[in-house]
């Protein structure tokens, strides 16, 4: 679509003032949006001045002035708090789980049998190597398939309470999801009490 503006001489005077300064320069910056389009000036045959996107003989091609521009500043990447950048060397430099190679019950020895009238049983084990309590592992104690002893860090295990009968015990390590890492074998103990009619060991 063709854009003609007709600038009559009789309003050459308004034009001349500030207001018609204004409104040339806002067309002409306008114009500098049309990239296809040129932008031109001529004189009708009234002798009118005629602003125009489609040329005619005698028109003379305008150059609208150029923008400014002012580049967008990109804001700063906020600092990490102390807090952030602790978690973030505590992640860096945290070690990898241990891989445990041995894990055994020392005692008591499978098939043992304990005369206790508390119900004790002190029970030792042995691993390889050290428990892994940087990555939260932990030692986990089990009587006849329930935990006696949960998220411990030591290796000795005075378990008491334990009724008389006979019992299987068993010892697992397991990381912060509750995930079994390594595990026992399973013993058998036999747990009597003293009589005071009969002392433990007699006949």
């Amino acid at each position: 679509m063709s854009v003609d503006l007709v600038y009559n001489r009789d309003y050459a005077q308004v034009m001349k003032n500030k207001t018609g300064f204004i409104f040339l320069a806002t067309l002409l910056i306008a114009f500098n949006g049309m990239v296809n389009a040129g932008f031109y000036k001529s004189v009708d045959e009234n002798g009118n001045i005629v602003y125009s996107d489609t040329p005619t003989p005698g028109a003379e091609q305008l150059k609208p002035p150029p923008i400014s521009t002012v580049p967008a500043r990109t804001p700063p990447k906020p600092e990490a708090s102390e807090a952030d950048k602790a978690a973030d060397t505590e992640q860096t430099e945290k070690k990898p789980p241990t891989r445990y190679s041995k894990f055994s019950i020392v005692t008591p020895k499978n098939d043992d049998t304990i005369w206790d009238n508390n119900g004790s049983v002190p029970v030792t084990l042995q691993l390889e190597p050290a428990l892994d309590t940087e990555n939260g592992h932990t030692v986990w104690v089990y009587v006849d398939g329930f935990a006696e002893v949960k998220r411990s860090q030591s290796l000795n295990q005075p378990l008491s309470g334990i009724d008389r009968g006979t019992h299987k015990i068993r010892a697992e390590i397991r990381d912060t999801q509750r995930k079994t890492l390594k595990r026992t074998k399973t013993i058998t103990v036999h747990l009597k009490r003293a009589s005071a009619l009969r002392p433990a060991g007699g006949p």
